[in-house]
């Protein structure tokens, strides 16, 4: 049987058993119909010889396709030897019969529950140590800009304010607005049954300022701002540039990671009264499409809001805005090396910093309530 390649398999049968005879090139080319007439059925202990002195080329894959039809004619009863091939071909063809002929190595033992959890447990002990490290590394270089403000390079942190922070506010304020429109549509059409659609407003108001204008906020610049931070310092980390600045005697913490949480720590206030502003104007135009006062409407929802209320908006912004810079820095200087370390540290930088802003968020509610705030 020829194949287009030239490839030939011709089956012989004689006293002693059968013998195959194949010539041309047995490359990658060989297609797999070029086999059909290779004995391999009712074999009942005949000898099979395969004839290779024929071959004029030969490479691993064609060693491996006859060995493997050799196999299946071996499961059928035939008892399978192969000729002697031409001798700059002879090693070609060994290296592929002994690979075969390896034993494969065991799969891995399938790792139970409790064994995952532990690891699992251990990973995170490890991440956390890690973590509290960074911030004491960070609380100092902080102090330390404190006490000598002139060793900061202002530069950095007011070009990254302006890239991370400033132009943040368009993509904060849209998303801000939604849920601001969307919470007073759904409120309107819960209170409208007992006649207090107006009361709305302090809904709207309390709920915007004090908890989700700086969650919002800080959620969309973990994504945003927090991931740009990762996925800066893992580049840097992953062209050496970090060890560079480690082998000049300076800090990669005060010189990549203060200037970047400075800038969020000044910015993220900002975006936040942004935030809450265009939550409470998408409140206000739900009330007035429904006939009521824009101007009843934006006295009772700045009255409600108390002085507690405002800075307490206040005081989460300025630490949501230290903890997304810190964590983003902190996975950008701690990824691996390789093309994929830059991604694994961007999308960590962002996990955990939606993380640790839902929890720290949860623990402020629950403070703020039992201190009656």
């Amino acid at each position: 049987m020829k194949d287009g390649e030239g490839f030939n398999l011709k089956l012989e049968k004689g006293r002693g058993g059968l013998t195959v005879h194949l010539s041309g090139p047995l490359t990658v080319d060989v297609r797999r119909a070029a086999w059909e007439d290779f004995p391999a059925s009712d074999g009942q202990g005949q000898s099979l010889l395969v004839n290779l002195s024929g071959l004029s080329a030969l490479d691993l894959n064609g060693s491996a396709q006859l060995l493997s039809a050799g196999a299946k004619s071996g499961q059928a009863g035939f008892k399978v030897e192969y000729g002697q091939a031409p001798q700059d071909l002879t090693a070609i063809f060994e290296l592929a019969r002994e690979a075969l002929e390896r034993a494969a190595a065991e799969p891995p033992a399938p790792v139970g529950f409790f064994e995952e959890l532990g690891r699992k447990i251990k990973e995170t002990q490890k991440d956390l140590v890690v973590l509290i490290t960074f911030a004491g590394e960070l609380m100092a270089e902080l102090l330390r800009g404190f006490r000598r403000p002139s060793q900061i390079r202002w530069n950095s942190v007011l070009s990254v304010a302006e890239i991370a922070g400033v132009n943040a506010a368009p993509i904060v304020s849209l998303v801000s607005f939604l849920v601001g429109l969307i919470i007073a549509f759904q409120s309107a059409m819960a209170l409208s049954q007992f006649g207090m659609t107006i009361y709305v407003a302090d809904m709207v108001g309390i709920a915007v300022i004090r908890e989700l204008g700086p969650l919002i906020a800080a959620i969309v610049l973990a994504g945003r701002s927090g991931s740009a931070f990762s996925a800066e310092l893992g580049a840097m980390k992953a062209a050496e540039e970090v060890d560079a600045i480690t082998t000049m005697g300076l800090s990669p913490v005060r010189e990549l990671a203060l200037p970047r949480v400075l800038a969020s720590i000044l910015t993220t206030p900002l975006i936040t009264m942004i935030a809450c502003f265009a939550g409470v104007f998408g409140g206000g135009l739900v009330l007035t499409a429904m006939d009521f006062s824009l101007l009843i409407y934006w006295q009772r929802a700045i009255n409600f809001v108390s002085p507690a209320t405002f800075y307490i908006c206040v005081g989460k912004s300025f630490l949501f805005g230290l903890v997304v810079a810190a964590i983003g820095c902190q996975r950008g200087l701690a990824a691996g090396d390789g093309p994929g370390a830059v991604g694994q540290a961007t999308t960590s930088g962002v996990v955990s910093n939606i993380v640790a802003i839902a929890v720290l968020d949860s623990l402020l509610a629950v403070l703020f309530y039992v201190w009656n705030i």
